[in-house]
């Protein structure tokens, strides 16, 4: 996969890197439970490709069976979670991307688990659970 207009991005130390094709990607936040236990904050915000969109450059990432379906996938130097796998996408954590100023959420998953005390107010589309563009 090479685009001129790939974007980067990488770990907390660097050791894992990557690079993906933000064409047709789909940003969104997600309030999920698990989400939340991941990452360690009360929500994320994903930028969802395709696999052939995405591509490791460096490093090699630890996978995490988080559920049936998904691996969440980390750094084994510094244990900075990355991306996630599984259904048609790979979920990469905008946290993560170098430069993600391009890369506007469009709603939020899983509003069942938001904290009732996080108040964003930008008049996003949201749904209880998954998002009906997930899968």
């Amino acid at each position: 996969m090479t685009s001129s207009t790939s974007l980067t991005g990488h770990c907390a130390c660097g050791a894992l890197r990557y690079r993906f094709d933000p064409a047709s990607a789909v940003v969104d936040y997600c309030h999920c439970k698990t989400c939340q236990r991941w990452s360690g904050a009360p929500v994320t915000a994903w930028a969802q490709v395709r696999p052939a969109q995405f591509e490791i450059v460096a490093g090699e990432a630890k996978a995490f069976q988080s559920s049936p379906l998904y691996k969440r996938h980390f750094c084994g130097e510094c244990g900075s979670p990355v991306y996630m796998s599984g259904g048609e996408t790979i979920g990469i954590m905008l946290g993560t991307v170098d430069d993600a100023s391009s890369l506007v959420p469009r709603g939020h998953g899983w509003t069942a688990d938001q904290m009732p005390w996080l108040k964003i107010d930008d008049r996003l589309p949201r749904w209880d659970e998954d998002a009906p563009y997930d899968g």
